[in-house]
């Protein structure tokens, strides 16, 4: 069990709250990490595992303090809010932040937000490099693959894309993890030594803004103008009423449906998936009672076939992801049963394995369509039906970039961020519910919408599609989940973002407080708002990620040093206030106390001198570029 010193909720020092982490511990928080990254989670890892809200409980729950766990992987998942991770991209490794973080977090003693911007967002940072060269690497073993297809070697293609990948990720997560987490814990109170106590306060000014940032990636994604007003409600209502967000979720559900639901192009047919226009007719109706694929050819693959690739499809279609070919390693693995069935000679079998190990790329839950409409092409090629391998890649490729736009904006952009959101509201209240219930209902949706794509594509082979798109229920589904997403972010801009003023102004014999006497009176919670309004206006105007939160960073050094946040300071324009902004230095101060204000002032002129040097050297380049 680790080691926890007298905790500091009552404001001491972090270093009275450090946890000493045992070597058997730090091996299970790697292994949890690998996890977190591998194909053992049944297709929904990526969802859950992944996420710092289930990846800071799990650390939490060996660490022996899962509630602050689950609190730093709640913060730090709020700041993530809006992940998308689209064609090989990855913008911030979760997995190291969350497992890493919360194990840094924890070991420090540091409260949350303090935590979260010194190692949260750092470490993300750092995983994408590890995330780039396992990328990298994972190209070489497609080549590998690929003596084994020429060989018609089945199993041998399904074994490297299972193994080669898994020890792969072991290496690239599970061993870095063990290293940073067991002997950087060490390094970890000699760094707290030196840093100031005006710092650490800094630091949680900034972890309170950076929610924001997640919360603006999302409404950049859902946000429309019409579904501005669901917004401002969802925030009203968390503010003044004091709503528990699963409430205004429910409100949110109710708005959707008096907006979505009475025009929803939903037809109570066979199929379900018709237009109400294709049903008004005599035609539409008899096509919507008819049974959507025939048996056209006498080579069909069984039940348990069939089962047995779409299994392979959800667990193993990232084992080794990779830039080369992106999922065309577990694309092949999935249609091993399919192949050994319907090809007997091994010169089939390599011919088959070929033309599956080329690269494709798909949201894997809509795309599921696609390698169901190939099984159905495949048992026609097999029955001697005159179809080409460039027959079957043309369906492939004309298929995966669309089913990836509609899925990637279904389950990443809304379905998954509500659900998560929930989840972190429940956590931030001390409550295991929150990741435990999110776990369940993503996993179910994640599972039973995988199953139902698959399904379709195999019945309905390429006209499968077609149908969805036209049918528009998807796009009915993407507004109402729009709105609903709208009500909750405003709920949770209300509890995830904490930022307000701590400073004050004496007039006369009174002091009037900046937050309480006139920011609150004209709006509760206005700062949250104006801030993740801010967010989200820099965000659509297409500036980066990364920027933004260096913004925040500097902008949250800089007030706190002012003394107008992250803790009480004289009144503004005093002079104990002009005192306390250079550390105590009096005008007849000597040389050597210049010296210690110019020491104790070098965060905020750093982070300041370096955000102007990079605004100058970017209008440098643009100018040398036009030039």
């Amino acid at each position: 069990m680790a080691h926890r010193s007298a905790c500091c909720d009552d404001g001491e020092h972090a270093l009275e709250c450090m946890v000493q982490l045992s070597w058997v511990q730090a091996l299970f928080i790697a292994v949890a990490a690998y996890m977190g990254v591998s194909v053992w989670a049944a297709g929904v890892g990526y969802f859950t595992l992944y996420r710092p809200l289930i990846g800071g409980t799990i650390v939490g729950l060996i660490m022996g303090d899962v509630r602050q766990g689950m609190a730093f992987g709640a913060a730090l998942n709020a700041v993530h809010l809006g992940f998308v991770s689209t064609g090989g991209a990855l913008p911030s490794d979760l997995v190291t932040a969350g497992y890493i973080g919360t194990a840094l977090a924890l070991a420090s003693g540091m409260d949350v937000g303090a935590a979260l911007a010194a190692f949260g967002i750092p470490l993300g940072a750092l995983g994408g490099l590890l995330w780039f060269g396992r990328m990298t690497l994972g190209s070489f073993i497609v080549h590998w693959a690929d003596a084994r297809a020429e060989r018609g070697d089945v199993r041998g293609v399904a074994a490297i894309n299972l193994w080669a990948g898994q020890v792969l990720l072991f290496a690239f997560y599970a061993l870095p993890t063990f290293v940073i987490v067991y002997y950087g814990q060490w390094g970890i109170e000699r760094v707290l030594n030196w840093i100031p106590d005006r710092l650490l306060s800094a630091l949680s000014v900034v972890g309170g803004m950076l929610p924001a940032v997640g919360l603006g990636l999302l409404l950049r994604s859902i946000g429309r103008g019409r579904s501005i007003p669901y917004f401002i409600v969802g925030f009203v209502l968390a503010t003044y009423f004091d709503l528990p967000l699963l409430v205004i979720g429910l409100l949110g559900l109710a708005a959707a449906w008096l907006r979505v639901g009475s025009s929803a192009p939903f037809a109570r047919t066979g199929t379900g998936l018709m237009p109400p226009s294709a049903v008004s007719t005599p035609e539409g109706r008899e096509k919507a009672q008819s049974v959507p694929r025939q048996a056209a050819t006498s080579r069909r693959v069984p039940r348990r076939v069939l089962w047995g690739a779409w299994w392979r499809w959800l667990f193993f279609l990232h084992a080794s992801y990779n830039y080369e070919r992106l999922q065309g390693l577990g694309f092949a693995h999935a249609m091993k049963p399919v192949i050994e069935y319907l090809y007997a000679t091994v010169e089939e079998r390599a011919a088959a394995l070929q033309r599956h190990l080329v690269l494709f790329n798909s949201e894997p839950q809509v795309g599921a369509l696609v390698p169901a409409v190939v099984i159905a092409m495949e048992e026609e090629r097999a029955s001697g039906e005159s179809i080409s391998d460039e027959a079957i890649n043309g369906v492939k490729s004309g298929l995966m970039g669309p089913l990836a736009g509609v899925g990637d904006s279904l389950f990443q952009g809304l379905i998954t961020p509500l659900l998560l959101s929930l989840g972190i509201s429940l956590a931030q209240q001390g409550s295991l519910s929150g990741p435990i219930l999110y776990s369940l209902a993503i996993s179910v949706t994640i599972v039973v919408a995988n199953r139902f794509f698959w399904m379709l594509g195999y019945r309905w082979g390429k006209r499968a599609v077609s149908r969805i798109l036209s049918s528009g229920w998807l796009q009915a589904i993407s507004d109402a989940a729009s709105v609903v997403g709208m009500v909750v972010l405003g709920g949770l801009t209300a509890s995830l973002v904490q930022f307000s003023f701590s400073a004050s102004i004496s007039v006369g014999r009174a002091v009037v407080s900046l937050q309480e006497d006139v920011l609150d009176a004209i709006l509760r919670g206005l700062n949250p708002l104006a801030l993740t309004l801010l967010v989200w206006w820099m965000l659509a105007r297409r500036i980066s990620p990364m920027r933004v939160i260096g913004m925040l960073f500097v902008a949250g050094i800089d007030l706190t040093y002012l003394g107008l946040t992250g803790g009480t300071a004289p009144p503004l324009f005093s002079g104990e206030w002009a005192s306390f902004v250079v550390g105590g230095t009096t005008a007849a101060a000597s040389r050597a106390a210049w010296a210690s204000t110019v020491v104790h002032l070098g965060p905020p002129l750093l982070a300041t001198g370096g955000a102007v040097i990079a605004l100058l050297s970017r209008r440098l380049v643009a100018s040398h570029q036009q030039a």
